[in-house]
């Protein structure tokens, strides 16, 4: 019984771990594509998305720690 139990909990980390990733690889892309229509980064700009990245970087290579496993459309953690 407590196996079951510690395997949902486990489960459930792991699916709010992966939306964060994959919210965070939107925000990502969607900063990529804004980025380079902008002629001149303004230094908060630049700070944010040296933040974001590291934010994705660290949940990526926890979720890839973990042995995270999706099964939705697409698979963040091997992308």
């Amino acid at each position: 019984m407590a196996r079951k139990k510690r395997d949902k909990i486990k489960e459930e980390g792991d699916q709010k771990l992966i939306a964060l990733v994959e919210k965070l690889q939107n925000q990502i892309a969607l900063q990529q594509d804004l980025d380079q229509t902008t002629l001149d980064m303004s230094d908060d700009n630049v700070v944010a998305s040296k933040i974001l990245q590291a934010k994705y970087s660290f949940l990526y290579n926890e979720a890839r720690y973990r042995h995270t496993r999706f099964s939705g459309i697409t698979n963040a953690i091997t992308q």
